[in-house]
């Protein structure tokens, strides 16, 4: 849907860096799905976790943005901002200093709401120059400390190649658990090394890249079915989501994870730890399973568990649940989330 002209410019600090190669990419690929508005992208680039550069990366990112967009001759009518803060200070810079009458989009993925609670006082303030917000599930947007906003929830969508995926039956999948993302505590790889001493002997597939690389490649000698694989396409991906029996979700903090519902979208149940986004996604016992945060090795055990059940599902039992995960992934193909984005800033317009 595009029956009008607007100058867009979608802006965030999620940049991929060698912790979180992965970062943002769901950004990008919307930014992709609203080519047809020529949108300009502004990231953040220079991102890493050394020392002094992490402190100082959003004084760079700052002035880069004001050298390249306040000082240039060309202008927009609405910014897009992902990751409210402090990301939203360069849009905020553009109005006061460029364009008072830009229209502000701001998307929460999480962290911008998790790090920074309560809010302070400059947090509470920008927040008033946003006009429209949109947060990457229902229970982030519970979490924001404003109720008198324009808001919706709206994850980033996921690629359309897995909205084009035939779901393998149970017999024919040949890889026991999957995991894709970021390798960190907070992405629960601790969990995963106590899950393989619970169940010894699976093909576990672990793709992609982060500080606790060593620590599972350390675990292979002792789980020769682990598994690690650097980044993937989306094509790849897809292929990797329908040969698994479970895919795992193991964070302690996730606003919405995408790559659930991008395994759900070909076929795959989800056995995943309790947050925001598998709240909002999984359904106990119908697309997958949720277990409660505790402690480590019970949970390791809670989540032992839940996938021995899964794998003990008849043939038809487990179509039934690949049903259903399907039908709950087909809302946040990137064709859909993209056309609600465009009534979005239609309407502000």
């Amino acid at each position: 849907m595009v029956g009008f002209i607007v100058k867009l410019l979608i802006l965030t600090n999620m940049g991929a860096k060698p912790s979180a190669p992965f970062q943002g990419v769901f950004v990008r690929n919307q930014v992709a799905a609203l080519s047809a508005l020529a949108p300009v992208f502004f990231q953040m680039y220079w991102q890493t976790d050394r020392m002094p550069w992490r402190y100082l990366r959003y004084p760079v990112f700052w002035c880069q943005f004001v050298w390249r967009h306040v000082f240039s001759r060309s202008s927009f009518d609405l910014i897009h901002v992902h990751f409210y803060y402090p990301t939203i200070w360069l849009a905020l810079t553009y109005k006061l200093l460029r364009n008072p009458k830009v229209k502000i989009v701001v998307t929460c993925h999480g962290g911008d709401l998790y790090f920074y609670d309560p809010p302070s006082a400059l947090y509470r303030l920008c927040s008033r120059v946003v006009d429209h917000w949109v947060f990457v599930s229902e229970q982030l947007r519970q979490r924001f400390f404003r109720r008198d906003i324009s808001a919706e929830v709206l994850p980033a969508g996921i690629h359309p190649v897995y909205g084009d995926v035939t779901p393998l039956t149970l017999a024919q999948k040949d890889i026991d658990l999957l995991y894709v993302g970021t390798l960190d505590l907070n992405k629960g790889m601790d969990r995963l090394v106590a899950l393989l001493a619970q169940l010894p002997g699976l093909r576990v597939v672990v793709i992609g890249h982060g500080p606790w690389l060593s620590q599972l490649q350390q675990a292979q000698s002792d789980y020769p079915g682990l598994e690690l694989l650097g980044a993937k396409s989306p094509a790849e991906l897809a292929e990797y989501y329908r040969r698994s029996k479970v895919y795992l979700n193991l964070s302690r903090n996730e606003s919405f994870g995408l790559v659930m519902t991008e395994a759900m979208a070909c076929g795959t149940p989800v056995v995943a730890s309790q947050t925001d986004g598998a709240q909002a996604q999984v359904t106990d016992g119908e697309n997958g399973f949720v277990v409660q945060q505790q402690e480590l090795l019970p949970m390791a055990a809670a989540l032992a568990a839940k996938i021995q059940l899964l794998f003990s599902k008849s043939a038809a039992e487990y179509q039934q649940i690949q049903q259903r995960c399907r039908t709950s992934a087909q809302p946040y193909l990137l064709g859909k989330i993209a056309s609600r984005l465009q009534t979005i800033y239609q309407s502000l317009l």
